[in-house]
């Protein structure tokens, strides 16, 4: 793993690349996937449970990964619309990396936990529609992401979290960044979303409302609700259990990373 910094304008942020080196006995370049990893944190940090470990098991399945460390609401300052143009500059920079790292800028993804998948939503409605994207990012967009991931994904700041208007003002002051399912459009990308229902932190009612409002519009997606299981499961196994927090593992929710292995071949990202 490498860090990277990045600027929009005077504005710096890190992201943490994780490359798959080319096989030297193979007989002719092969270029790979990527993904851009938005972990959770309640909009205050981010979390390590869905940061490196996500980026190694798509790496194991043959995924360039990268973690991108967007803004933060500690300073005092909104996440919008900066979190979204530090996702655009992170994307052309990509494609700067493309050769060196023989990746396929047809095949790049986004993946959101918790309040990362706030932004990846977003992203989803607001920044693959042309006229909001023009008036949000003042550059053109190099790479344009062909699918998104949602996990236990905040997507209407109205819809239970955060559990005030106050502390969603923090987030962002300007309502037009809080729902980001009225904001999907005939542009916006496939998509895979899961959750459990029995979430304590982030009703399951998000997950639903943005898939219902896909499905409106013709949207391909996938939506799996599992019927138990806390908030923040990350792979829900082992390997992101809190030490004495067995709540973190629950093998029947665990499934979901095979089921979102299978969706990405159906979407031609990973081969059949």
């Amino acid at each position: 793993m490498n860090t990277q910094k990045l600027f929009y304008k005077n504005v710096k942020f890190d992201i943490d690349t994780y490359w798959l080196d080319p096989i030297s006995d193979f007989t002719s370049e092969v270029k790979h996937p990527l993904v851009i990893i938005f972990p959770g944190g309640g909009f205050t940090f981010h979390s390590d449970r869905e940061a490196q470990p996500i980026a190694l098991k798509f790496a194991a399945a043959g995924i360039h990964a990268i973690v991108l460390h967007y803004k933060l609401i500690n300073d005092g300052k909104p996440i919008y619309p900066i979190s979204l143009q530090e996702t655009a500059v992170t994307l052309n920079w990509i494609k700067s990396q493309a050769e060196l790292h023989q990746i396929d800028l047809d095949k790049v993804f986004l993946i959101g936990f918790s309040a990362g998948g706030h932004i990846v939503a977003n992203y989803n409605s607001l920044m693959t529609d042309p006229e909001t994207r023009d008036e949000i990012f003042d550059e053109p967009i190099e790479v344009e992401p062909c699918a998104t991931i949602l996990s236990y994904s905040v997507i209407d700041l109205t819809m239970g979290y955060p559990d005030s208007v106050d502390e969603a003002t923090k987030i962002s002051p300007d309502i037009f960044y809080w729902q980001t399912q009225e904001h999907l459009t005939k542009n916006s990308k496939p998509t895979f979303i899961w959750q459990t229902v029995s979430d304590e932190t982030v009703p399951v009612m998000n997950s639903i409302v943005y898939a219902q409002k896909m499905d409106l519009l013709g949207l391909p997606y996938e939506l799996h609700l599992f019927a138990t299981g806390r908030h923040g499961l990350s792979l829900a196994t082992h390997i992101t259990e809190d030490p004495g927090e067995g709540s973190y593992v629950n093998y029947a929710d665990a499934k979901w990373w095979s089921m979102c292995l299978n969706w990405l071949k159906l979407q031609r990202i990973l081969p059949v």
